[in-house]
């Protein structure tokens, strides 16, 4: 026998198992077609405005909700003055004052002419979110040592006693 007598035969097997017998589960068409859904203008403008609103709030709870993640990452940079904490630390206050600096450009692509006014709410639990995180980077500052905040970092600014009283004979000896 020799490789020329050998032939592939393509056609499809058709073959009746078990499984057409049973029920198909709902929604399915074993035929292959898609259900057509009936999508009038009215709706998708109205599911384009829902998606808006749903990506406003997602942008504007963004800080908010990394919020209990750098709450953890401070906590695992310990309190040791050292770089990799006060990098940390940086990196934290600098990344919210950023946002803050930007959140028009960051509303931008979600402003049209209908949402104008009404993503202030949106603007400002987003910049609230960034105060909430700037303030735990310096909570972070502060258990770390670095806040000058008792009055023994203020030492060298107290004038110092003057002696009033001078006297040139004592019975102590010190």
């Amino acid at each position: 026998m020799s490789f020329l007598d050998c032939r592939i035969d393509y056609t499809p097997i058709i073959r009746q198992s078990k499984l057409d017998n049973q029920l198909s589960p709902p929604g399915y068409s074993s035929t292959g077609t898609a259900i057509q859904q009936h999508t009038d203008g009215e709706h998708n403008v109205e599911q384009q405005e829902q998606l808006a609103r749903k990506r406003a709030w997602d942008v504007a709870m963004g800080p908010a909700k990394a919020l209990p993640m750098n709450m953890f990452m401070m906590y695992m940079a310990g309190r040791s003055v050292s770089i990799f904490p006060i990098m940390m630390v940086a990196m934290l206050l600098w990344r919210p004052v950023k946002a803050l600096f930007s959140v028009g450009a960051t509303f931008k692509p979600l402003e049209d002419e209908r949402t104008t006014g009404s993503l202030l709410l949106h603007k400002i639990i987003f910049i609230l979110g960034n105060f909430a995180t700037i303030g735990l980077a310096i909570y972070k500052v502060h258990t770390m040592g670095l806040l000058p905040n008792t009055p023994s970092d203020w030492l060298e600014f107290i004038p110092q006693a003057q002696r009033v009283q001078y006297n040139l004979v004592s019975d102590t000896y010190v």
